[in-house]
């Protein structure tokens, strides 16, 4: 069962207020074939990721998104789903990143994110370490992306 995360008065969650297990959600986010392309354009620019019909010689045989845009695709809805930190939500680093089945035109995306850890920073008392998994699924249900991160969080009545 999905434990809710508590925000408290001043609208702010912080990491006692968090729990291992605890998900969040997000999405649907739908991909176009424009954004694809444009994001391709602009970051990757290999055939399968700008040019439909080039897109069918190489070994997709299709387009399809890159790769950083579904982890862009992906923050986007970790950012919708995420309880509101005071300060933001301020990534230490990328553990594990995968993406297992290519992102498509007219994909539907999903988002969500488990806590796997947590604990208060040996270094930094007013901040604790959460860990999430992060798992984006399309329409089929299909695993597009996963990725471990490691996050810094307010903790509460530290200085």
């Amino acid at each position: 069962m999905t434990q809710e995360i508590k925000r408290t008065e001043d609208g702010f969650t912080y990491m006692e207020d968090l729990a291992v297990g605890q998900k969040i959600s997000s999405g649907p986010l739908t991909v176009t074939a424009e954004e694809i392309i444009a994001f391709g354009r602009r970051y990757d620019p290999q055939d399968f990721h700008i040019d439909a019909e080039a897109a069918k010689h190489t070994v997709f045989g299709e387009l399809i998104a890159s790769g950083w845009q579904t982890a862009a695709l992906t923050m986007r809805m970790i950012f919708d789903a995420a309880p509101r930190m005071k300060g933001g939500i301020i990534g230490r680093g990328i553990e594990k990143l995968e993406w297992p089945r290519a992102v498509k035109p007219g994909d539907t995306l999903s988002y969500e994110g488990e806590i796997t850890a947590l604990r208060p920073s040996a270094s930094k008392p007013q901040t604790g370490v959460m860990r999430l998994r992060n798992t984006t699924r399309n329409q089929h249900g299909e695993v597009v992306l996963e990725m471990e991160t490691v996050i810094f969080v307010p903790r509460r009545g530290e200085k």
